[in-house]
């Protein structure tokens, strides 16, 4: 099976699940949302006011819960792919988590201590891991093997 690129050279595979289409379909569309919501940093058609309205500071922060979204949904939906176990995910956010809380309140290194970019880290984080939670429970489908 040299041409089946999710194989190592072993022969063992590397990608043993695939997400269901409307888990793939949710999941493009919620980070689409947050990158939205991380463009509306800068005023222009991204920027809301009734957002803005509601909670005055809200873009200033929005790039914190993005990198920590971003950054987790993406990486654990490739490991959940892979069959990492939920178990390791969580592991995965809780070091994001205390990284995020570690930085921003005890490490003014090129940023300011603020505990509200703190927060919206963790809403970030957590947010992702209830999605990836969701899909392992029930947006993954096991691969067929190819080889037989």
């Amino acid at each position: 099976m040299k041409g089946n690129r999710r194989v190592k050279k072993n022969g063992q595979a590397v990608i043993h699940f695939m997400p269901s289409p409307w888990a793939t379909l949710m999941h493009l569309l919620l980070l689409a949302g947050v990158f939205a919501l991380f463009m509306g940093r800068k005023p222009g058609a991204f920027r809301s006011a009734d957002i803005l309205e509601l909670v005055p500071g809200f873009y200033s922060h929005i790039s914190n819960f993005s990198i920590s979204y971003v950054l987790l949904a993406g990486v654990g939906y490739l490991w959940l792919m892979m069959g990492v176990s939920v178990r390791h995910i969580a592991l995965a956010a809780l070091i994001m988590i205390a990284g995020n809380v570690i930085y921003e309140l005890f490490l003014p290194l090129l940023n300011t201590r603020d505990p509200v970019d703190a927060a919206y880290g963790v809403a970030g984080t957590l947010l992702a891991f209830a999605w990836l939670w969701v899909i392992k429970r029930v947006g993954l489908m096991t691969i067929p093997d190819l080889g037989k």
